[in-house]
């Protein structure tokens, strides 16, 4: 059955293809050499070039070529942005310019058609049928609001009315591990005003990491999707369009591998299922210079993550994590003509709700019990009674966490713009409000005795069960200036963005475990010796984290198909959220307020497109630069001042070289080769800067031939199989790095249609 839905695919192509008699010859929707164009995503009314900020845009060519299928493969392309491919398609992890998280809120914003996703936990998703990628450096509060103290990722789709006639589209791809990917595409324009679309995908992979407890591949997957499109133009100044899209993927996951044995061994069930729901609705209106977009959605998502949390072949706990979320959001955005000829303006408002209603047990097993939890315990004990100690009377213990998160907010905000010769002076200002609310109920039942004197068992039920809610204002404030000239653009621009707060479940299971163990201490008339830190909810709250962007950088054309953009960046980031981790053998992890940061880099990127004859090249790179490190950080552990923060590469570099000869033969039209190459580190892993991945560069290299009404491309990705971890974590004292995919080949065939 694996191969079943391609094979139905390259079926329904046939048939396609021979239903539609009047072929015209194809003409790429993007080529190497494009005109200039406004970038699509933003809010800014400039053109990419003379923006206050950096762009980094992604053409169609570049993503099929370079097999661009998730957001993560298009990180490597924007200077000082990692998006490790990782764990699970849930643990969608963020760093860029030393800013980021491991757990809850994102460091970036990620839209699809304008509409941002309302749960990071989305952002891992496979993307088909793009018309362009687009990527905004730096803060972008002002204008887009929370959870974009990095910048925004914004996915634009292709749309039945971008075509004029009946449009088909359909790849296949086979690769390494058994890997198949394969979709397909109608696009029917009806009439000039409005038109229909329907993609469907379908993708699955045998894996590339053996578990070796019992010599099964751990991330073993597939999924698949599709989305419906209706298109409207009813006339000149109008075009309204809604999407409904599905997703579904299931996947073995987190192929966590021991620092000091090498060898990914486990014994329970690490899996991550999702399904997720949207229906996107926009609408523009263009007329004598006003702009007016308005957008909504709706949002679903359902997920299931099984996790061995111990990473070994120990019987020691595991979780299960439920989610439910629901949640919508709706944006106005207004842009008005020049009321005078040096000064224009532009206004919006936005909101957002969001529901999530999150079962997360953690069952200790007898293992766990023991090395655990009573190992915490009788240690104070035994140096009191040496021959005696606390015994707990069941084999296995759930403690199950039952949560009901809440947030929503509402924001307005506003820029003006003022224009005198060649500058440019822009003042931009947002309010924003937030609300989050937990609801939780925690609880535990278990059968304890002491055994001085031998006393029967005790039962014992612990529990947490109440209301947390927080509300928060934020205002967000940007000042730039801008110099043009013929060649280049200078600007300069010092922005305030935010990640938002609220609340983090990860915690409750060491809550709980000191709960427990101080309600047995008071059955006893003992005081335990428990992490006095990690027995409030209150630890639960965090507040959002603020940080200043202060950055100068330019735009220069020098001459015909070259662009060079650089710039320079100083981010000063407060109540910074990082990750706190309570002494001992224990399960938690804290979100927690806790440090500041000071951090500076730089970045470039060069792209030079030209064309002679029936040749067309492209030279694409990039390299970026961070030095991020704490001015204040005290987990109570350590002091981590001066250190680097961890999970941020100080080095992030990547180049492309494509070239394409235009045969224009029956047997080949067009002939293409791009050879990619990418380098990032230094990577420190922990506060301490004790552990380190050191600089790795990956070549890849792709060879596309076209002809009529299809291509062929040949790929490899980490072509030297270059070995190196992209994830670390610490779990009950113990260090797990996970490894990077190693080498890739692949075959994808790529077919379009129109009448």
């Amino acid at each position: 059955m694996r191969h079943v839905s391609v094979i139905l695919l390259c079926v329904w192509s046939l048939i396609a293809y021979s239903s539609v008699p009047d072929i015209e010859p194809y003409e790429s929707i993007d080529s190497l050499l494009l005109p200039d164009l406004e970038v699509s995503a933003t809010r800014y009314s400039s053109a990419e070039n003379r923006m206050p900020l950096q762009v980094t845009r992604l053409t169609p060519d570049m993503l099929r070529e370079g097999q661009l299928k998730q957001p993560k493969d298009v990180a490597r392309f924007v200077p000082n942005l990692l998006m490790p491919d990782y764990g699970s398609a849930m643990t969608s992890s963020i760093y860029i310019r030393g800013m980021g998280s491991r757990i809850d809120q994102p460091a970036i914003g990620l839209m699809i058609d304008g509409v941002p996703l309302l749960d990071k936990n989305m952002y891992d998703h496979r993307m088909t049928d793009l018309s362009c990628v687009e990527f905004l450096r730096g803060a972008q509060g002002t204008l887009y609001g929370r959870n974009t103290i990095g910048g925004i990722m914004d996915i634009r789709t292709l749309q039945p009315l971008d075509f004029h006639t009946l449009h088909i589209r359909a790849h296949a791809t086979y690769s390494t591990a058994n890997s198949v990917d394969a979709a397909a595409s109608v696009y029917s324009p009806q009439t000039d005003k409005w038109g229909w679309g329907l993609t469907a995908d379908y993708h699955r992979t045998d894996g590339f990491f053996t578990n070796d407890y019992n010599g099964r591949l751990v991330d073993k997957g597939q999924g698949a999707g599709g989305r419906f499109v209706l298109d409207f133009r009813p006339d000149g100044h109008w075009r309204v369009g809604n999407t409904i899209s599905f997703d579904w993927l299931r996947q073995g996951a987190f192929p966590y591998s021991s620092v000091k044995t090498g060898r990914i061994a486990f014994n329970d069930e690490n899996s991550y299922e999702r399904y997720v729901v949207q229906d996107r609705l926009s609408a523009s209106y263009t007329n004598s210079g006003y702009r007016l977009q308005l957008t909504g959605s709706y949002q679903m998502l359902l997920d299931d993550m099984h996790m061995d949390q111990d990473y070994s072949p120990a019987s020691i706990f595991t979780l299960q994590q439920k989610q439910r979320m629901f949640g919508g959001t709706a944006d106005a955005f207004l842009e008005a003509p020049r009321p005078v000829e040096w000064y224009e303006w532009n206004i919006g408002i936005s909101t957002f709700a969001r529901q999530t209603t999150m079962s997360a047990p953690v069952t200790f097993k007898r293992q766990g019990i023991d090395d655990i939890i009573l190992y915490n315990a009788n240690k104070g004990i035994r140096s009191i009674f040496p021959n005696d100690s606390l015994e707990i009377q069941e084999p296995t213990l759930p403690i199950t966490d039952d949560f009901v998160f809440l947030s929503a907010g509402a924001a307005a905000y506003h820029q003006s713009t003022f224009h005198y010769r060649h500058w440019r002076f822009s003042l931009g200002l947002r309010l924003d409000y937030e609300t989050v609310r937990m609801r939780y109920d925690a609880y535990a039942d278990l059968h304890y005795r002491f055994t001085y004197g031998n006393p029967p068992l005790t039962h014992l039920h612990s529990a947490l069960d109440g209301t947390k809610q927080n509300h928060y204002f934020n205002l967000l404030p940007r000042l730039a200036v801008a110099y043009d000239w013929k060649e280049a653009t200078l600007y300069a621009y010092a922005a305030e963005g935010f990640k938002a707060g609220g609340f983090n479940p990860q915690i409750f299971s060491t809550i709980m475990q000191n709960m427990l163990m101080n309600d047995i201490g008071a059955g006893l008339g003992m005081t335990m010796n428990t992490d006095k830190r990690f027995t409030d909810v209150a630890i639960t709250s965090y507040k959002p984290e603020k940080a200043w962007t202060a950055e100068i950088g330019t735009h220069i054309r020098p001459l015909d198909g070259l662009l060079i953009n650089a710039d320079a960046f100083f981010i000063y980031c407060q109540d910074q959220q990082v990750t706190v981790f309570p002494n001992g053998k224990t399960t938690g992890r804290m979100m927690a307020n806790a440090a500041r940061s000071r951090i500076f880099g730089a970045e470039t990127d060069v792209m030079y497109r030209w064309q002679a004859s029936q040749w067309q090249g492209m030279v694409q790179a990039a390299y970026g630069y961070t030095n991020a490190r704490f001015i204040q950080f005290d987990d109570g552990m350590g002091d981590y001042k001066n250190n680097h923060i961890p999970y941020t590469p100080e080095h992030t570099l990547h180049a492309t070289v494509q070239a394409a000869y235009n045969v224009n033969k029956k047997y080949l039209q067009r002939l293409s080769l791009s050879i990619k190459g990418d380098g990032i580190g230094k990577i420190y892993w922990n506060e301490k800067n004790s552990l380190s991945q050191p600089f790795y560069g990956l070549l890849g290299a792709s060879l596309t031939m076209s002809w009529q009404w299809f291509d062929l491309i040949l790929w490899a990705k980490n072509l030297t199989n270059t070995r190196h971890d992209v994830f670390y974590f610490l779990s009950m004292e113990n260090d797990y790095t996970q490894k990077a995919k190693p080498r890739e080949l692949g075959i994808t065939v790529q077919m379009r249609l129109e009448k």
